[in-house]
């Protein structure tokens, strides 16, 4: 495995690094991204709950609600790493920008279905399923960008604003959703598809180049030579080795696990509201848990981390089966997005460090693509178990297979580069 060192120039920079978290929002390139992107999240949230909503109301099928969920993280396997290569041979600018109007065109055509009772499993799976195509082919730009736009030694604070950011808008999301949901049908995806529109406002106002320079390019280089460069790269480090596989198995958990609440919740009688705003409770907790992961990422080492919030995720997801009270079923789920926001922060910040700009498309969306590759699965089997065996007992399986994952933390030596500290961390040599 490659050595992180740390240069002279490093060095005098490191009184830099301790720079507050306010000079950050002064860099108006990020600001503007960075508002235009929490439209965007919050419309997206908006829909999350309302899709598999539409279906329950459709069907009554939990199986069908896990099809369409499952749709849209089909598509962005399908081209996500296309997308990665095009980040870092196409104008990234041009990416971050049309990926989102196209989604807001799709997204419009729900709105039209819905509001005139054309609401069918197979077209509403395929719009997913196109979302999560665009999703995949703009997505690795938005990480290439971040890179471009915030100084190495504030990706930290970044990162951590930006889970504060999505816990924020899960908080509001689901709620806003599950409300909006029962006024009319079709009035959560029409705040979907106008939050796209504002992040592709966003994108252009940034004044900065953000790639890729001239001198990275590969001449003549094939699309799928440099999706095996990125594939390449993983397979040389350790520890992205570890976060790929990890993060596939634990993706594809929580992914079923967000199908499995809203039906245990439905199956008790809980109307739409209640599910968004247990939905939002648990969201809550994110938002603490990133407000206070800068300072948990500085004083736990990475490895340490990991290894306590995989065994506690495993007996969280376990508990749920057992708690009939929804209320406290949206507790548990806040005391594990507690734990996730400083994990999330200290793997990103990780990644965006040590990977060269030149590679960072194809590196990310190949991270991506690994720990995207298993997603669908977790509500397609979610569905499934709750359709046969019922909710708790799905529940329970999947708290066993979080176990497992768990049990992978102790025996992982990609882990170990995470005892570096996380302020120390630069890019490889």
């Amino acid at each position: 495995m490659a050595t992180i060192e740390e240069t002279d120039e490093d060095a005098a920079d490191a009184p830099a690094r301790r720079k507050p978290a306010r000079l950050l929002l002064r860099n108006r390139d990020y600001t503007g991204w960075w508002i235009g992107e929490t439209v965007s999240q919050y419309g997206s949230a908006l829909s999350t709950v309302a899709y598999p909503l539409l279906i329950l109301a459709a069907t009554g099928s939990a199986a069908q609600a896990g099809v369409v969920t499952a749709a849209s993280s089909i598509g962005l396997l399908a081209t996500m790493l296309i997308g990665g290569a095009l980040a870092d041979r196409f104008s990234r600018r041009t990416l971050l920008i049309a990926g989102p109007l196209i989604q807001a065109v799709v997204v419009g055509t729900v709105v039209l279905a819905v509001a005139t009772g054309h609401v069918s499993v197979l077209y509403v799976a395929a719009v997913g399923f196109v979302q999560g195509m665009v999703g995949g082919a703009s997505g690795a730009a938005a990480f290439a960008t971040l890179r471009r736009v915030v100084p190495q030694e504030q990706l930290p604070t970044a990162f951590a604003q930006m889970q504060g950011r999505t816990m924020a808008v899960r908080l509001a999301g689901p709620t806003s959703g599950g409300f909006l949901f029962g006024i009319a049908r079709w009035v959560p995806f029409l705040g979907d598809a106008l939050s796209f529109l504002l992040s592709a406002g966003g994108a252009a106002l940034i004044r900065r180049p953000l790639g890729p320079d001239p001198e990275e390019l590969t001449p003549h280089e094939l699309v799928f030579g440099a999706i095996a460069e990125g594939f390449r790269y993983i397979r040389g480090n350790a520890y992205l080795r570890f976060l790929t596989a990890w993060a596939a198995l634990a993706n594809a958990t929580m992914s079923g696990l967000n199908l499995l609440v809203i039906v245990l919740i439905h199956d008790r009688h809980g109307s739409a509201v209640l599910i968004g705003a247990v939905t939002s409770l648990g969201a809550a907790g994110g938002l603490i848990g990133a407000f206070l992961s800068r300072r948990i990422a500085q004083r736990v080492k990475g490895r340490l981390l990991v290894i306590a919030v995989s065994w506690m995720a495993a007996g969280v997801i376990a508990g749920l089966a057992f708690i009939p009270n929804p209320w406290l079923i949206g507790l548990l789920l806040a005391l594990l997005m507690v734990l996730i926001a400083p994990l999330n922060v200290v793997f990103s910040t990780y990644e965006a460090r040590s990977i060269p700009d030149a590679l960072m498309g194809r590196v990310s969306s190949a991270i991506d693509f690994g720990a995207a590759s298993i997603r669908w699965a977790g509500p397609l089997g979610a569905g499934w178990l709750a359709a046969s065996c019922g909710a708790t007992w799905a529940t329970l399986v999947f708290g066993g297979v979080q176990g497992g994952i768990a049990i992978s933390t102790l025996i992982a030596r990609g882990l170990y580069v995470l005892n570096e500290p996380i302020d120390e961390v630069v890019a490889e040599a």
